[in-house]
């Protein structure tokens, strides 16, 4: 049978959503209520990862000594709410998935976010009944740029990772994917450009620009080489965190 394309993987925030953009500026405006500027450059590098690798709540708390990390999150987390119910998905998504979906492809969210920051905007967005499955930080033990989220998300799909298409706005999340053996499509962000996208099999500057057509023409040739050779190594999907 000749290979091919099976499913699209999405990241969510800076690809689905504005998030980084926003997130930007609600903590921009939370370290200037405490008299701090926020370490911009901290930050653009944490894109893609989790509070792990940069916690700004924690950093503020210890610049300020008066007030707890949990609270400024609190305040931040119900800026972030108020300002994100306005927020519809970035451009060319809404576009792309009911494209994808008209072509049968399965599809899936893989975000290093914890699920309430997730599922509820695809919801909002009117798209959450589009994408089968949906794995975020809780599903796995390690998030991007580690390739679990990834082969979390193919096993729930019923299909090998070298038939997935992943796309991502991060190095991160560009390293998850390859990592899994997923042909990754980049697609930068404002805030993301800087990134070291190299590793990326190809790279857009907007999802309006993608051609999905000529992407699977592109894919399903490439895929069917290098499946071959996965599928006789088989990959084994990490183990759910506990």
């Amino acid at each position: 049978m000749t290979e091919r394309v099976r499913a699209l993987v999405l990241d969510f925030d800076g690809l689905i959503a504005d998030t980084e953009v926003l997130w930007l500026a609600v903590l921009t405006e939370l370290y200037r209520s405490q008299s701090q500027e926020l370490p911009y450059d901290r930050y653009i590098e944490s894109i893609g990862g989790t509070l792990h690798d940069f916690d700004p709540f924690e950093d503020l708390a210890a610049r300020c000594g008066t007030i707890g990390a949990a609270e400024l999150e609190a305040c931040a987390q119900r800026l972030f709410r108020s300002w994100m119910a306005h927020e519809g998905p970035l451009p060319g998504v809404r576009r792309l998935v009911t494209e994808a979906t008209r072509r049968g492809l399965a599809l899936a969210v893989a975000s290093s976010s914890r699920a309430a920051s997730v599922v509820p905007y695809l919801r909002q967005f009117g798209l959450h009944k589009l994408f089968s499955v949906v794995v975020t930080a809780e599903d796995v033990a390690r998030t991007k740029p580690a390739p679990d989220l990834y082969l979390l998300a193919a096993q729930r799909l019923g299909v090998d990772p070298w038939a997935i298409v992943g796309f991502e706005d991060s190095s991160r999340g560009v390293r998850a994917a390859k990592a899994a053996g997923v042909f990754c499509v980049a697609v930068p962000h404002a805030l993301s450009r800087s990134h070291d996208f190299a590793a990326a099999d190809l790279c857009l500057d907007s999802l309006t620009l993608c051609d999905l057509d000529g992407l699977l023409a592109r894919t399903n040739w490439s895929m069917g080489r290098a499946g071959c050779a996965l599928g006789r190594e088989g990959r084994t999907p990490p183990a759910p965190s506990r």
